[in-house]
């Protein structure tokens, strides 16, 4: 087993000699439309940079040849410079991801995140006033010399006349008049972006550096077929590691920490153990390996466990470290001569449910498997990488669903007590926190946040979370 930058395996399993062909496990299994917004925003962003390029030429561009040829070259390089990274962490990566250009991202990320949205914030200002307030203030200052003025035509006679102390100002090639409030105010606005741009800088930097300090949360959740006996059990859950060059060994050392000090009976692990390469799998496995809990440690498989194409060598590996993988079935927990049942689904699998509850069947098995012994009326505790099939697994009588998979919305816009503006609102309404069943009030569901990052390596007003639930 190694860290990533320190390889010690070597062969097949070994980082350096991971294949980066194409994934057995399709990304349209994971939420299609998820997928096309990642691949949409990607292309917006690909033809905003365009956009604001051709303007910037435009403008700029003077009659020689040898400039025109250069500050094409150079804003080609620099459209590129952005969106390549881009479509990587958000497109490709899936796909086609060598060790290099992982500890290349790595190295650049804040710098780069720094200058994209830097260029996002003075860019859209440009482009706002370009289409926005430009033609706004034209058609408005018509309306004014018709409605007001009474005139007739465009031409007002006033603009001719060269007020006192003005001074002329040559801008692409034409002359200008800037009058000492024109000078005022233009200084005010450059003052303003200025600042709007180093806050926009300090947000990303911010952001990035969030990812490192998480939140442990305290949740209390009453199940009411709880027997006395195990009331007080307590849960500690994480979610959605993503070991990778964004998320290394000692950072995942550091959560194991963080649970043990919990003292809980039961440690869950809730899948996407790794970002996509069987190779991040052991440095994982190294840290995860002092996780300890009196009931047992457990966990399920996410969608980027399977994105590895190897998920069953992923699985090894996990249940190696003392993690025991709930697939497709059901234990029980026993504590003071009673016991709860634990339950989990397999992220391939999870979408079983609907034809069993139409049908009474699923196609191989796998939730009768998952419900065979499990006593009517027993105390549910149902382990599911996903939050979105909650309602179907509410009708199976589940009275406590422990999911992450949403990471809260990652870069979360703005949230006000359970609305969160984020893309993963667009996907589910359970992105984070605790939520009831409409179909079944007893069945409850707990979405972490999570403590790793997709795509790009930061967070906004979305900390990692580890958590510490207590059934009542």
């Amino acid at each position: 087993m190694f860290g990533i930058g320190q390889p010690a395996r070597s062969g097949p399993g070994g980082l350096d000699n991971f294949p980066c062909g194409p994934i057995v496990y399709s990304v349209m299994n994971s939420k299609p439309p998820f997928f096309l917004l990642q691949a949409a925003f990607v292309l917006l962003t690909c033809g905003f940079h365009i956009l604001l390029a051709r303007h910037i030429y435009m403008k700029v561009a003077g009659h020689s040849p040898r400039l025109r040829i250069g500050l094409l070259a150079a804003l080609a390089g620099a459209v590129v410079f952005l969106d390549l990274p881009l479509a990587h962490s958000f497109i490709i990566y899936r796909f086609f991801h060598p060790t290099w250009i992982d500890r290349l991202m790595h190295q650049w990320i804040a710098p780069f995140m720094t200058i994209h949205f830097n260029v996002a914030f003075f860019g859209g200002v440009f482009l706002f006033g370009r289409y926005v307030l430009g033609p706004l203030s034209r058609v408005t200052g018509r309306l004014y010399r018709r409605i007001v003025r009474g005139e007739s035509s465009g031409v007002n006679p006033a603009a001719s006349i060269v007020r006192p102390h003005a001074q002329p100002l040559a801008i692409g090639g034409h002359p200008q008049i800037l009058t000492p409030h024109m000078a005022r105010r233009r200084f005010l606005t450059t003052a303003g972006m200025a600042v709007a741009g180093y806050a926009a800088g300090a947000t990303t930097l911010s952001a990035m550096n969030s990812t490192d300090d998480y939140r442990l949360e305290q949740v209390v959740v009453k199940m009411p077929n709880l027997p006395q006996a195990l009331k007080g059990t307590t849960i500690a859950l994480i979610t959605d590691i993503h070991s990778s060059v964004f998320m290394m060994r000692d950072e995942m050392e550091r959560y194991v920490k963080a649970l043990n000090a919990m003292n809980a009976d039961i440690a869950i692990v809730g899948g996407d153990f790794v970002n996509s390469k069987l190779g991040e799998v052991y440095p994982f496995a190294e840290a995860f390996s002092a996780l300890r809990a009196p009931l047992g440690v457990y966990g399920v498989t996410g969608n980027h466990d399977y994105y590895t194409g190897e998920v069953e060598k992923v699985a090894h590996e996990v249940e190696q470290c003392g993690i025991k993988l709930i697939r497709n079935s059901n234990l029980a927990i026993e504590k003071n001569g009673e016991k709860i049942w634990l339950m989990g689904m397999d992220d391939a699998d999870i979408y079983d449910v609907k034809p069993y509850l139409e049908t009474g069947k699923s196609p191989r098995g796998t939730i009768e498997n998952m419900l065979r012994g499990v006593p009517d009326g027993a105390p549910r505790l149902f382990l599911c990488h996903k939050p979105y099939p909650f309602e179907e697994y509410s009708t199976l009588g589940m009275d406590l669903m422990l999911s992450g998979h949403t990471h809260g919305g990652q870069v979360v816009i703005a949230q006000m007590d359970n609305i969160n503006l984020s893309f993963a609102t667009l996907a589910s309404r359970y992105v984070a926190g605790l939520y009831r069943a409409r179909s079944n009030r007893r069945s409850q569901l707990y979405v972490s946040r999570g403590v790793g990052t997709v795509g790009l390596p930061m967070r906004l007003n979305c900390p990692p979370e580890v958590t510490r639930i207590v059934l009542v």
